[in-house]
């Protein structure tokens, strides 16, 4: 498992320190806010809590590019937004220490995406909800499907009990784009609960000249983390892009800007950032070069590609008609 400097807290100090960087109950391993483990005696309770430097630099070991790209989603953001953002915000959730997004109604279950590493098993997701602040929902998880390291995905359900709020999600769900070719130089927006200079964790949005796609045409690695700061043990499918992306963004959607597909999901990134990489000029020659940085120092997501591939062979394989109906639903058989 990963290792990290931790110190022991009480549980009241916990809850303070929370407050500044957005913890929550989920696992963490790369982009998820919180790694949390608990011990139990008869007089308190006492959490180990990995703090590590990187919170205590604001944005710049996660910086590509000239400028952090990061923006707060607010009301007035969303009025001005195209579509394809306004959905992508909307659908998005607050899921413990992570990000969820909604892909919509399948077989019956309102179905979320997340990261493995975010709900690594049904414990640690149905504790949860999903909190999507501009639809002011808060949606207790009431199915766990599955997880998949290989993906880095989880997929869950949450309970819808009103027609008006089932409505409500219909105008926002957005299923994976299983078939999109991801080409070097498409335009991606991110949107998540990123804590770097969000110790509050409200939504923030990256769609700046950085955030595009790095890698060659459907160029995918099955690569390790390259996370200095909290990796994960495993490795997933990836494609590299140039999005700034922090700890707590972990099970964001990656969306092609200008059609709001979405093409992937976020999982890790190189932290700290190597200085040459906090050059946009840089960045711009890399996108043509091909240089080793592509596959060392960005960011990375699991293509959607990857995602549909692996589900079909993990509902081909199913046991539990249930989940296999509703994989089945999803990857629209």
């Amino acid at each position: 498992m990963k290792k990290h400097r931790s110190f022991s807290l009480s549980f009241v100090a916990l809850g303070v320190l929370g407050a500044l960087i957005g913890l929550g109950s989920s696992s963490a391993k790369a982009f998820a806010a919180l790694p949390l483990t608990s011990a139990s005696n008869s007089s308190a309770t006492t959490w180990r809590l990995p703090l590590p430097d990187i919170f205590r630099t604001g944005h710049e070991d996660y910086r590509l590019g000239d400028e952090w790209g990061k923006i707060p989603v607010t009301a007035a953001v969303l009025q001005k937004a195209t579509p394809a953002f306004r959905r992508a915000a909307l659908a998005t959730a607050k899921l413990g220490g992570g990000t969820a997004f909604y892909l919509g109604k399948f077989n019956g279950f309102h179905v979320m995406a997340t990261n493995h590493h975010v709900c690594p098993a049904a414990y640690a997701c149905l504790s949860e909800r999903a909190e999507f602040p501009f639809l002011k929902l808060s949606l207790k998880v009431n199915k766990y499907f599955g997880h998949w390291s290989d993906v880095d995905l989880a997929l869950f359900a949450v309970e819808v009990k009103t027609a008006e709020d089932e409505k409500t999600l219909a105008t926002v769900a957005g299923n994976f784009a299983f078939k999109k070719d991801l080409t070097p130089g498409l335009d991606l927006l991110t949107i998540g609960y990123g804590v770097a200079d969000n110790p509050n964790r409200v939504l923030v949005s990256n769609q700046d000249h950085d955030c595009r796609v790095f890698s060659a045409k459907n160029d995918f690695h099955f690569m390790a983390d390259p996370d200095d700061v909290n990796p994960s043990d495993y490795k997933a499918w990836s494609f590299a892009n140039g999005c700034d992306v922090s700890h707590g963004d972990s099970g964001s959607a990656m969306i092609d800007r200008k059609s709001g597909e979405v093409v992937g999901i976020i999982w890790t990134g190189r932290i700290p950032k190597s200085s040459v990489v906090q050059s946009t000029a840089f960045l711009d020659h890399l996108l043509v070069s091909q240089g080793p940085e592509v596959w060392s120092q960005l960011s990375y997501a699991v293509p959607a590609s990857k995602i549909g591939e692996y589900l079909t062979t993990v509902a081909a394989q199913a046991t539990h008609a249930e989940t296999k109906a509703t994989l089945l639903s999803l990857l629209g058989h």
